[in-house]
C-alpha cells in the first residue's frame, strides 16, 4: 500500500516549523503594546457571544442580509458570517460574527449592537443599548444549530508585533511573511513591505500594498540573488453594492493547475517529504481589475492582464526527508508575452465558507489570450500539439468552471457534490503552462499523480520525468457523505424499558466520517486518434473512478481510496483542508 501524506503525522504538525505557510510578523503604526502571538479575543467576550447566539430566543442568520427601512426584527438578532445591512428597527439586540454591520440613517437598534471579526460603518446615533466592536474574528464550528467556540491553535505559532497609537477605519502597516507556498522553485518565499488603508467615508477605501520577495531557493545554492515584488492599488466603492478597481504589478514565479490540493498542503508535502504537486513559470507584468458585488451571493468581475511569462528550471531547496532524491524536473512552458481578457463570475450561497453544510458555490472564468511572440518550448511532441501553430499571431481562449452544492440531511449528514470542467475553448491550441491533468491526491485520490495527463511521447528527451500536465480538456465529478462519528449509551435505573426516571444518555461528538467518490477523464481535442471532436465528451465507460472513506477532523483528514475501474493499489492521502 503505497502513503500520499501532505503530512506526515500529527507530531511533526503539532511543533509546526517557523517555514510553514502564512507565518507573518505584522508591524502596525497605529498600535499600543507588543504581542508576540496574534490578539485573540478576550474569553469574556466570547462566552458572552456564544451564550447570545445559542440563547432559544435568539434568531439566527447566516451570510449577508439586509433589513430594509421601515422593516423590522423582532426581538434578539444574530448574524454570522454577515455583513449585516440595517436600514430597518432590530426591536432588542443585534450581534454580528465575523462580519461588518453597515447602518442606514434610518437604521436603529432598541437594544446593544456586538460586533465581533468586523467593524461598524455608518451613522452609530440610532443604536440606544451602546457599541462594542471588535476586530479579531471569532473562530467556531456548528453542531447542529449549536455555534461553538473552536479556537484556532496554528494562529499561537505565527509571530505578530503591533505599536498601536490609535483606532480607526484607516491604518498602516509593515509586513513580514511567507509568500505562498514552499516548492521546487521557490524554496520558501519571503516577502517584506507596507501595506495602507484609508476610509474616506460614505463607503469609499482606498487600499495600497508594495512588497518584495525573497526567493530562498537560490540563496541557499549560493546563487545571485533572486528577487520580485507585488505591487497593488485599489479603491472601493459602496457597502451593500460594492464595486473595486484594482492595478497591480508584480514579478512572481506562479504555479500551473492550482485548482487541485490548496496551497498550504501542497507546501506541507514538498518540504516534509520533497514532492511538489504543481509544476510553476514565471510571471512578470501589470493588470487592472473592475469587481462588482451586483447581488448578494453573486460577483462580476473583468480583468485585463500583460505578461511575459518565461520557464524557470527546478532549485534543490532543503526537505525533511528524501534528501537523497532528485525533486521532479519543472517542465518548460511556453514563453512570450501574453495579453489576457478574464470575464469571471462568482456565486456563493454557502451559509459558512469554511464549515459549510448547505448553499451553492459556482465559480466560471474564461480567458481570452493573444500574442505575437509567444516562443515554443523546445522537444514537445507533435503528436501532442504541432508546436508551429504557436507561431506568429497566437490567440487562444480556455475556460474553468467549478460548481458545488452543499446539503444538510437532518441533523448530522450532509451530502455534497461538485463538478469541475476546464481547459480549451476555440482558437489556437493552449499553451503548456495553461494545460490540464487529473490524478492524486486530488481530485482522484485512489489513483497516480497525474494518470490522466495526455502526455504520451514525454517519457524521454526534454520533459523526461517531468509528467507534464498535456490535455485540452477535463472534468471531473465528486461526491461525498459526511456525519458526525459519535458514542453513546443508555442506562435505565428502573430496569424497565423506554425513557423513564434514571433514563441516562452520554454522549461524545467525533470527527466527521466521510464516504466518497469521484469519477473524470481528460482528453485531447480535434480529429484523429486519442482525439475527441470539439463538441464532444468522453463516453463514460472511459472514466476513471474512484471510491473511498475517511474520518475529518474539521479539516485535517484521513482518507483511503481505491481505484474502480483500473488496477491500483490502495492508497491513503492526508488532508489539510476539507476535499472541497
Amino acid at each position: 500500500m503505497r502513503i500520499v501524506a501532505v503530512l506526515l503525522c500529527a507530531t511533526v504538525v503539532a511543533h509546526r516549523p517557523l517555514m510553514a505557510q502564512d507565518t507573518a510578523i505584522v508591524i502596525y503604526p497605529e498600535s499600543v503594546g507588543l504581542h508576540f502571538t496574534p490578539p485573540e479575543l478576550h474569553g469574556a467576550v466570547v462566552s458572552e457571544a456564544v451564550r447570545f447566539y445559542n440563547a432559544p430566543t435568539t434568531t439566527r442568520l447566516a451570510g449577508r442580509v439586509f433589513l430594509p427601512a421601515g422593516n423590522a426584527w423582532t426581538g434578539d438578532v444574530a448574524v454570522r458570517n454577515g455583513p449585516a445591512m440595517i436600514g430597518g428597527r432590530v426591536e432588542g439586540s443585534l450581534l454580528v460574527v465575523n462580519g461588518n454591520a453597515v447602518l442606514d440613517s434610518s437604521a436603529a437598534i432598541a437594544g446593544e449592537l456586538l460586533v465581533i471579526g468586523g467593524t461598524v460603518v455608518g451613522p452609530r446615533t440610532g443604536v440606544a443599548g451602546g457599541i462594542r466592536a471588535f476586530a479579531e474574528p471569532l473562530p467556531y464550528r456548528l453542531v447542529g444549530d449549536t455555534l461553538v467556540h473552536a479556537p484556532d491553535l496554528w494562529r499561537r505559532l505565527s509571530l505578530s508585533a503591533r505599536y498601536v497609537f490609535g483606532r480607526g477605519e484607516s491604518r498602516s502597516s509593515l509586513v513580514l511573511a511567507t509568500g505562498g507556498t514552499y516548492n521546487r522553485v521557490e524554496g520558501l518565499p519571503i516577502v517584506a513591505g507596507p501595506s495602507a488603508e484609508l476610509s474616506l467615508g460614505r463607503g469609499i477605501k482606498l487600499r495600497g500594498s508594495g512588497v518584495g520577495v525573497f526567493r530562498t531557493a537560490r540563496s541557499i545554492n549560493r546563487e545571485c540573488c533572486d528577487l520580485g515584488f507585488s505591487v497593488r492599488a485599489e479603491i472601493r466603492v459602496g457597502d451593500r453594492r460594492p464595486a473595486t478597481l484594482a492595478f497591480r504589478g508584480y514579478d512572481l514565479v506562479t504555479p500551473v493547475e492550482e485548482w487541485g490540493l490548496h496551497a498550504n498542503e501542497v507546501g506541507w508535502e514538498a518540504f516534509l517529504v520533497r514532492r511538489d504537486y504543481r509544476d510553476y513559470y514565471r510571471n512578470n507584468g501589470t493588470g487592472i481589475r473592475f469587481s462588482w458585488q451586483a447581488e448578494v451571493p453573486i460577483t462580476l468581475a473583468l480583468e485585463r492582464r500583460h505578461e511575459h511569462q518565461t520557464s524557470v528550471g527546478a532549485r534543490a531547496p532543503w526537505s525533511l526527508s528524501r534528501t537523497s532524491l532528485d525533486w521532479r524536473p519543472n517542465p518548460a512552458i511556453d514563453a512570450g508575452h501574453f495579453t489576457t481578457v478574464t470575464p469571471s463570475l462568482t456565486l456563493d450561497t454557502r451559509n459558512d465558507r469554511e464549515q459549510p453544510t448547505s448553499g451553492w458555490y459556482v465559480r466560471g472564468t474564461v480567458d481570452v489570450t493573444s500574442s505575437d511572440d509567444t516562443r515554443p518550448a523546445a522537444g514537445f511532441p507533435l503528436a501532442i500539439r504541432d508546436s508551429a501553430a504557436l507561431l506568429g499571431s497566437y490567440r487562444f481562449t480556455r475556460g474553468f468552471f467549478d460548481v458545488r452544492r452543499y446539503n444538510r440531511i437532518g441533523s448530522q449528514g450532509r451530502i455534497n457534490f461538485r463538478l469541475v470542467l476546464g481547459g480549451w475553448l476555440g482558437g489556437d491550441p493552449l499553451p503548456l503552462h495553461k494545460r490540464l491533468s487529473l490524478g492524486a491526491p486530488e481530485p482522484l485520490p485512489g489513483h497516480e499523480f497525474r494518470q490522466i495527463a495526455c502526455n504520451a511521447g514525454t517519457e524521454t528527451g526534454a520533459f523526461a520525468g517531468t509528467k507534464v500536465a498535456a490535455c485540452d480538456r477535463v472534468i471531473a465529478v465528486q461526491v461525498e457523505y459526511r456525519g458526525h462519528l459519535s458514542l453513546w449509551s443508555r442506562y435505565n435505573a428502573e430496569g424497565g424499558e423506554g425513557e423513564g426516571f434514571g433514563y441516562v444518555t452520554r454522549f461524545l461528538r467525533g470527527p466527521d466520517f466521510v464516504v466518497f467518490g469521484d469519477a473524470g477523464q481528460g482528453w485531447l481535442v480535434g480529429s484523429g486518434p486519442g482525439r475527441l471532436p470539439s463538441g464532444e465528451l468522453p463516453r463514460l465507460a472511459g472514466w476513471l473512478a474512484d471510491l473511498g472513506l475517511g474520518v475529518d477532523w474539521g479539516g485535517f483528514g484521513l482518507y483511503v481510496a481505491k481505484a474502480v475501474t483500473v488496477g491500483q493499489p490502495l492508497r491513503v492521502t492526508a488532508r489539510l483542508e476539507h476535499r472541497f
